[in-house]
């Protein structure tokens, strides 16, 4: 690829980067190891690991036991709810205690209701289809599909109908259920027949297997014949029928594009994806299919007993108990071959009544299992353990049934009170022969079904083999999107997708060289992180992140360069750093700026991270220094030969704080520039002419046909500049990217890391809101918010219309301020949203980001958040139609969800307030209005603060009402509790209450790994006034505000003595300005002439406020006067009239003695006998109060205390007896309403929670492969060596690659102290002749294998075993020799990264990324 030509200020590097060697004394050879500390993302990898491999065993075993007990008992009730349908069933009964031998005879009504649910059972997938497809058609894209694909499918979905119901009412009946059982592995005819003339006749070993498919073609016919010659029943000679029927609806699954008949090629095209629109053709088949049913039903019931009415003349009395005749019979000697129709009766019997549950029962049983099986062995192929847990149980589940039928049957035949306490004793399975069981192995049936089981296997074949991608959906999976009600096994087994792309399979004997496939496929990753101001140790986590991948992508690209091995999860990686306000000027004239003082903390900190993540001391060369119009560039060659640059931004030439905008460097090598962050038309025009034109016009390869390619699998992956994580976080989003092509954005569990209380409480904080808000928006819609610390965005998404060019827009209204700058990984994903882009949350992919430990540094964040927040939220909603119709994963209920959130968020702050009005009645046992002043006195505080003083000021109040707060909710809490113990366990609120709490117990236990962030809740629990109050307040005034204000840093200061010159002559040019605008300032504010004062206070010159003021007289003053004295005048004259006019006289009030009064009696409850004994004292006392002035009439009005008391008594008291009355607990329409409202938000939650932990479960086990000891050399003894290889030759690379002990140091710095080697090893290296540093992983890599092959090392030496050595080294062989064969004149793998600087370090031909460059070898 031609060489882009740069400008001459920025070809010639700055500064050198040569390594120069440095003579080392031989006194000074001691030395300083980096030590290993595991934190953050090492730590949690430490632990997991292990962890999650014995977790994927338990997976693959626990799964293989579900699929086959689930497909037995599927196959087993069906078999056992047919046995009691044939008219005139008649078996023995079981009646213990007594000698006797009786026999029941199944009712009509009993046959009845097993028909119906045999019926029922059959309608339940079709249930599941049309649900399904509705959801489709309302939610996705979808076009009217044509006539001929609906007729097509209409008659392939139709014959299994009717051949179904054929099956289980006419010929099932009429079979014992072991020849019933055996019956089931022949219904593969079709697929095989179709499989056969599928096969290509040129394929490898055609010959063989177009035979086997004769034989198992006849195999399955063999079936028509056999069981009707041998039963002697004109029923079963409509066997061929029904099988035949029935496979034709899995024919076109075996249909291949490979066939050399046309049609079936065609077909097989056609075919290979599932589309949207024949939901819409499953939506009008699953109701007909269910009619279908029915109707053959009826029609097969006609010819048989030439009557249907039974099915509904006894259909409500047979879902009813009925009565069943229990008749003795004379004792007989025999088994299964009695006819116990032919019994003789005694006269004597019995009548018992049945169980509706007992059908209800079996027919749940059934089609629990049914379902069951299907999910996990759905769930097994999503996962890739298909062969274990899938193709085995499924071949296994017809031999397992039949011995378990074998054995039950013989048991009950020799009792038929083995099994009375499980199955009541009129119902069973219809049992063969004794005679028969007694001798199954020998007789010639068993064989005839051995030959039906083998047929089936080999013409399903393919799902012993077949891969798919990781997670792949139901279409990619199945055939049909359903599974067959009743043949569970041979359902998902033909449903079972024959003709499969296998993209995570390695190709390493292929013809095809593996650097021929598409280039533009290629996976890209821009690393895009943004660095601020932060410390040397979040730097150097940063660093070590990338380091981490750097190596990762050494192994990738050795493994399929070296080893010629097509590795899907291969990638290329670039790291970009964005450095934002990084040069320093001594005032705001200087042109020769000096880069601060985080630039060189990130030069220092490059070598750190490297040495501490490959082990060893490694020395970076120093980076190539490049001037660029946006100030400056900063270039590494990382040792695995990635690129990292740091660009140096330079706020005086280029817009800062736009953390997001590392995305334009994708943009910028696909030569589409949509930049706008310089602040000068020059620069940009520059930048435009010089850098992006040469790329456009110059570079051939680049036409707008590649371009979409590229950008589809191009992705930005943002970081934050204290980022840690793992190579494997990233290939999680990058699978959830190649799974779904309209994902423009995935994100992953971000976790905050740091000390103190503000920490705790972001970390419980984080949680709960990705276990719940961010994995049901996940589940529902879309995630709203990708974090921009650690996300995944594709380029091609990015560059879309209305994305990109509308998020560099450069803010200019007051809501463009809060909605663009200070949120812009929302305001991207919004514009994402708004272009029908999805984006997803990954729980598995973890990252590890300091937070804010300080409270102000916290409320300044979150300052910045809460407006961009609701104001992006409120973007989405008000162009919901808009997006509900362009976007597939966002619904109305979806949107609907968002407003509840939205108005629960607007009402927070007033909830929360009442709450504590309420806690404080409980707590503090104040009334209402007090407790409502006590809150409300110190929020008017905190406002008054907020909207005249500073924010510094503004976050001290904050502080300090916080921790006031803080200790008032430990009382609320225990106040709580005293509340809930008198309203009861049961009441609403303490429902609520406790079920919150469980809630978030269940949550956290279904979080292991963050269990620990439960007990921070605490800390949650008390800043709940404060984060939902006070930080609400504190954000509405500070909208203006739209600094970051975290990690503000000011640049550098001028002495104090200029300082306070320039301030004071700055003053001095203000005040003519100022004096005459004073006055209309004032006036502006309430201020005139006619105000006077003696003190006056200004807030930063925006109001003024005036104590001890004076009203000076004036003229208008003088009139409004006068006016005022006459309005007064008026109104008392008005007010005379009045009294005069409309007043009524009122009797005066007599005094006389109530004789109902209602006395209200404080303190607790009192007996009967305690309130009579008193009676007569307080007679006494009333006729006393009845003489004195009735004027305390304290009995009459009780007192507000009193009232609020639960007792009172009513009625006179003279008398004897008390009525007493008890005030209930009353309901809040008002609180029930709110309680209703949040429980169901959170019970929404939950559940999606629930089901976006089994998707991250399934993404954790599909990514986990299980290698417990593949470098052990007594297990890759038995191993070929293209398995050594194909088992994971990533960490073989890796091992081989590594820089630790490469270097002849030691690798016993962790070793105990007995054991250590090190001053001899320091002597040895004394003797030794200095040689150069490898300080490269390909270097590394050759250099051990050159080490390894010629000498004699001990293999305990050696990092690998010696044979996998030398299986890498025949690899390489015959990698050779097909290079030497088919490709003479092998060039370099061109690569798509942008060449950012030359370096002179190297000769020959300069490419684009040296990290693609030809190994030498």
């Amino acid at each position: 690829m031609r060489r882009r030509e740069l400008d001459d200020d920025e070809q010639e590097p700055l500064i050198d980067s040569q390594t120069k060697e440095q003579e080392v004394k031989h006194w000074d050879v001691f030395r300083n190891k980096p030590r290993k500390v595991d934190s953050g993302s090492t730590a949690e990898s430490k632990y997991i690991d292990s962890g999650v491999k014995v977790l994927k065993v338990f997976t693959i075993i626990f799964t293989f036991i579900v699929v086959l007990a689930m497909a037995v008992i599927s196959k087993g009730t069906l078999l056992f709810m047919t046995s009691q349908i044939k008219k005139n069933m008649t078996r023995p009964y079981c009646k213990k205690g007594v000698e006797q031998q009786f026999v029941v005879s199944l009712p009509e009504e009993e046959r009845v209701v097993w028909i119906w649910f045999v019926m029922f059972a059959y309608m339940v997938p079709e249930l599941g289809t049309f649900i399904r497809s509705v959801r489709i058609i309302f939610f996705k894209k979808w076009k009217y599909p044509s006539v001929w694909e609906f007729l097509w499918l209409f008659l392939t979905e139709s014959l299994p109908a009717i051949g179904s119901a054929i099956l289980v009412f006419v010929i099932l009946p009429e079979l014992d259920v072991i020849k019933g059982a055996m019956l089931t592995n022949a219904v593969c005819f079709i697929p095989g027949f179709v499989a056969f003339f599928s096969r290509n006749p040129h394929s490898l070993n055609s010959t063989l297997k177009m035979v086997i498919d004769i034989f198992a073609i006849v195999a399955q016919a063999s079936a028509f014949v056999v069981w009707p010659l041998i039963e002697g029943n004109p029923r079963l000679y409509i066997i061929p029928v029904s099988v035949i029927f029935i496979s034709f609806g899995w024919w076109e699954n075996f249909a291949s594009e490979k066939s050399p008949i046309t049609f079936i090629s065609n077909l097989g095209m056609i075919k290979k994806e599932f589309k949207n629109d024949t939901y819409f053709i499953y939506c009008i088949l699953a109701p007909w299919k269910c009619l279908l049913f029915l109707t053959t039903t009826v029609v097969a019931f006609i010819i048989m007993e030439g009557d249907s009415n039974l099915l509904f003349e006894n259909f409500l009395d047979a879902f009813k108990s009925h009565s069943i005749n229990v008749t003795e019979i004379e004792a007989v000697v025999g088994g299964a071959e009695i006819n116990y129709t032919d019994a003789v009766a005694t006269g004597f019997g019995t009548v018992i009544e049945t169980s509706y549950w007992t059908p209800i029962s079996v027919w749940l049983i059934n089609i629990m299992a049914t379902y069951i099986c299907y999910a996990f062995g759905k769930f097994s192929c999503k996962i890739m353990i298909q062969t274990f847990s899938f193709a085995f149980p499924i071949n296994l589940t017809v031999p397992v049934l039949l011995t378990a039928l074998i054995a039950m049957c013989g048991e009950f035949n020799k009792d038929e009170c083995a099994y009375a306490d499980i199955i009541p004793e009129y119902l069973f399975f219809k049992t063969p022969q004794f005679k028969y069981l007694n001798s199954f192995i020998a007789q010639e049936y068993s064989w005839i079904w051995l030959i039906w089981l083998l047929s089936q296997t080999w013409i399903t074949i393919h799902i012993w083999t077949n891969s798919n991608e990781k997670l792949a959906s139901t279409e990619k999976l199945f055939f049909r999107p359903m599974y067959d009600a009743y043949l569970i096994d041979q359902s998902i087994a033909l449903n079972r997708r024959r003709t499969q792309d296998n993209p995570n399979k390695l190709n390493p004997s292929s013809a095809t060289d593996p650097l021929d496939i598409n280039k533009d496929k290629i996976t890209r990753i821009y690393g895009c992180g943004t660095m601020w101001h932060e410390t040397k140790e979040e730097m150097v986590e940063f660093l070590k992140s990338i380091f981490r991948m750097d190596e990762d992508q050494c192994a990738h690209r050795l493994v399929r360069n070296y080893l010629q091995y097509n590795l899907p999860s291969y990638y290329e990686f670039e790291t970009h750093i964005l450095f934002d306000d990084a040069y320093v000027r001594t005032s705001q004239e200087d042109q020769d700026p000096h880069v601060n003082q985080y630039v060189l903390d990130l030069i220092e900190s490059v070598s750190v991270a490297a040495s501490e993540v490959h082990r060893t001391n490694v020395q970076i060369r120093p980076p190539i220094i490049y001037p660029t119009p946006y100030g400056g560039r900063l270039v590494w060659t990382l040792p695995g030969k990635t690129k990292m640059i740091a660009h140096l931004k330079d706020k005086a030439k280029i817009r800062a704080k736009k953390k997001m905008v590392s995305s334009y460097v994708y943009v910028l090598s696909l030569g589409l520039q949509y930049l706008q962050f310089f602040r000068t038309n020059e620069s940009l025009i520059y930048f435009i002419k010089e850098y992006v034109t040469p790329i456009i016009m110059e570079n051939d390869e680049l036409t707008p046909d590649r371009i979409p390619i590229i950008s589809e699998n191009t992705y930005i992956l943002a970081l934050d500049g204290d980022i840690d994580f793992q190579p494997q976080a990233v290939h999680l989003l990058v699978d959830y990217m190649k799974k779904n092509k309209t994902l423009g954005a995935a994100c992953g569990r971000i976790h905050p890391i740091g000390s103190g209380a503000m920490a705790w409480y972001q970390m419980f904080e984080y949680a709960v809101g990705h276990w719940l808000q961010k994995a049901t928006e996940h589940v529902i819609g879309c995630v709203l918010c990708s974090p921009g610390c650690f996300s995944l965005f594709r380029a091609k998404a990015l560059m879309d219309d209305n994305v990109m060019a509308k998020y560099t827009t450069v803010s200019e209204e007051p809501r463009h301020f809060v909605q663009y700058d200070q949120g812009e990984d929302r305001w991207l994903c919004t514009l994402l949203l708004q272009r029908g882009y999805r984006v997803e949350y990954s729980a598995a992919s973890d990252a590890y980001t300091h937070c804010p430990e300080g409270f102000n540094e916290f409320y300044n964040q979150r300052r910045r958040w809460m407006p961009s927040t609701t104001a992006n939220i409120m973007d989405l909603l008000n162009d919901y139609q808009h997006i509900v119709k362009i976007n597939d994963n966002i619904s109305r209920p979806y949107i609907l969800y968002q407003i509840v959130l939205m108005i629960g968020t607007a009402i927070g702050p007033g909830t929360i307030f009442l709450m504590l009005v309420g806690a404080f009645v409980a707590a503090f046992k104040l009334d209402q209005w007090q407790s409502f002043a006590w809150n409300l006195v110190p929020i008017l505080i905190f406002v008054v603060v907020c909207a005249t003083c500073k924010s510094d000021t503004q976050l001290f109040f904050a502080g300090v009402i916080s921790g006031i707060y803080g200790l008032i909710m430990m009382a609320v809490l225990i106040g709580v509790m005293m509340q809930i113990e008198d309203d009861g366990w049961l009441a609403p609120s303490s429902l609520f209450f406790f079920c919150i709490g469980l809630e978030f117990i269940i949550t956290a236990i279904m979080h292991p790994q963050e269990f620990y962030c439960l007990k921070y809740g605490v800390i949650y629990y008390v800043t709940v006034p404060s984060m939902y109050m006070l930080l609400v307040i504190y954000s509405i005034f500070n909208m203006n505000n739209v600094s970051w204000g975290t990690r503000e840093v000011t640049v550098v200061p001028k002495p104090q003595a200029q300082a306070q010159a320039q301030k004071g002559a700055k003053k001095e040019e203000k005040k003519p300005e100022a004096k005459e605008d004073k006055h209309k300032i004032y006036s502006f504010f309430g201020s005139n002439k006619d105000n006077g004062g003696s003190f006056e206070f200004s807030c930063g010159g925006l109001f003024k406020i005036l104590c001890c003021t004076l009203q000076q007289n004036g003229e208008e003053n003088q009139m409004l006067k006068g006016i005022q004295a006459s309005l007064v005048q008026l109104q008392q004259k008005l007010d005379y009239i009045e009294r005069n006019q409309f007043a009524i006289e009122l009797p005066e009030p007599r005094r006389t003695t109530i004789r109902r009064p209602t006395t209200h009696i404080e303190g607790s409850r009192a007996s009967k006998a305690s309130i009579r004994n008193s009676t007569a004292q307080m007679r006494n006392s009333l006729m006393e109060m009845d003489e004195e002035d009735d004027d305390d009439d304290s009995i009459l009005t009780p007192s507000d205390e009193v009232e609020e008391n639960s007792w009172f008594y009513d009625g006179e008291l003279i008398r004897s007896e008390f009525h007493i009355q008890k005030t209930y607990l009353q309901l809040e329409p008002i609180g029930f309403v709110f309680l209703i409202f949040f429980a169901a938000l959170m019970l929404v939650q939950f559940l999606a929670m629930i089901y976006h932990r089994f998707g991250t479960y399934s993404q954790i086990m599909a990514n986990t492969t299980i290698d417990w000891d593949l470098f052990e050399s007594d297990n890759v003894e038995n191993m070929t060596e293209e398995q050594i290889l194909e088992k994971d030759p990533l960490k073989i690379i890796k091992k081989l690659a590594r820089l630790q002990g490469i270097n002849d140091d030691d690798d016993d710095t962790e070793a105990d102290v007995a054991r250590r080697n090190t001053v001899h090893t320091l002597a040895l290296n004394k003797q030794k002749e200095v040689k150069p540093v490898i300080e490269s992983l390909d270097k590394a890599f050759h250099a051990r294998i050159a080490k390894i092959e010629n000498s004699d090392a001990e293999d305990k030496d050696l990092p690998v075993p010696r044979k996998t050595i030398l299986a890498i080294g025949k690899r390489r062989e015959t990698v050779v020799e097909r290079r030497k064969s088919q490709m003479p004149e092998f060039t370099n793998i061109p690569s798509h990264f942008e060449n950012l600087g030359n370096d002179d370090r190297g000769g020959g031909i300069t490419f684009d990324n040296p990290a693609f460059e030809e190994v030498n070898i």
